[in-house]
């Protein structure tokens, strides 16, 4: 299966994490400054960009998991909803002097609550947000990424919101997406021409694991296939932090 795959570098075995991404010319998709204890801790957020930036290679095709814990950005309490604005702002401005291509972001939304209300909001802030941060970071692109939701609906809604906007598109968590009532077929299908980036882990069919391809319950063969069927061709993350595991599962994917 070609195609241009990311890893997660891991901060203590950046030798091992470098050499993975040269064997495979893998991209680094950064989830250290998701992070509570690392992106509350101005020094620790310094250090890791100083670092990240020595090593000698080629940070344009990588992206950055944006901060998502506890945050609200459709919060009624105004305190939560400009503390949820302001990680997103900080992990843009992170991502912008990494030089990276994107960032990544959770929807926040609460799974299966349909409330007509409270997806409206979500909506409005969630649109408020997006164009304020694209607009004042030109360089930086955005993806949104279905975690909780039993369906692609309100992304995609978000997503013809923002058509007018060419560096916002969706983040397709594949592992998520079988999780739910929704085929995964209907997934690929609705989501093909808003998809900007995959997410891709293996599980039970029950749990959001984290496995590597190959060891749990998703048919990876029917992935690529809806991939070559839809015609998505953007870079997957190989969402899985152990190298070891890593190395399986590039070595995995790349045989299909």
């Amino acid at each position: 299966m070609k195609r241009d795959w990311l890893i997660i570098p891991d901060f203590d075995r950046l030798s091992e994490s470098l050499e993975l991404s040269d064997r495979y010319g893998a991209a680094f998709e950064y989830n250290d400054f998701f992070q509570p204890e690392v992106y509350c801790d101005e020094k620790e957020v310094e250090k890791r960009i100083e670092v990240y930036k020595s090593l000698p290679r080629d940070r344009s095709k990588d992206t950055l998991h944006g901060a998502f814990l506890d945050l609200s950005i459709a919060s009624k309490d105004a305190y939560i909803r400009k503390y949820s604005w302001e990680k997103m702002e900080q992990s843009v401005k992170i991502a912008v002097e990494l030089g990276v291509k994107g960032v990544i972001f959770h929807t926040g939304l609460i799974g299966g609550l349909e409330v007509e209300t409270y997806i409206g909001n979500w909506l409005q802030e969630a649109e408020s947000v997006i164009r304020c941060l694209l607009a004042k970071y030109p360089t930086i692109e955005i993806y949104m990424e279905n975690t909780f939701e039993k369906s692609p609906v309100n992304l995609l809604k978000l997503k013809e919101r923002l058509k007018d906007i060419d560096r916002f598109s969706l983040c397709l968590d594949y592992g998520h997406a079988c999780l739910t009532e929704t085929s995964e077929e209907l997934w690929v299908e609705e989501m093909a021409d808003a998809i900007g980036h995959i997410h891709l882990n293996d599980n039970d069919l029950k749990s959001d694991l984290h496995l590597v391809p190959g060891k749990g319950m998703i048919d990876m063969v029917h992935f690529k296939n809806l991939l070559d069927t839809y015609h998505i061709k953007v870079p997957v993350l190989l969402e899985i932090t152990d190298i070891d595991d890593q190395k399986q599962a590039l070595k995995y994917m790349n045989t299909l």
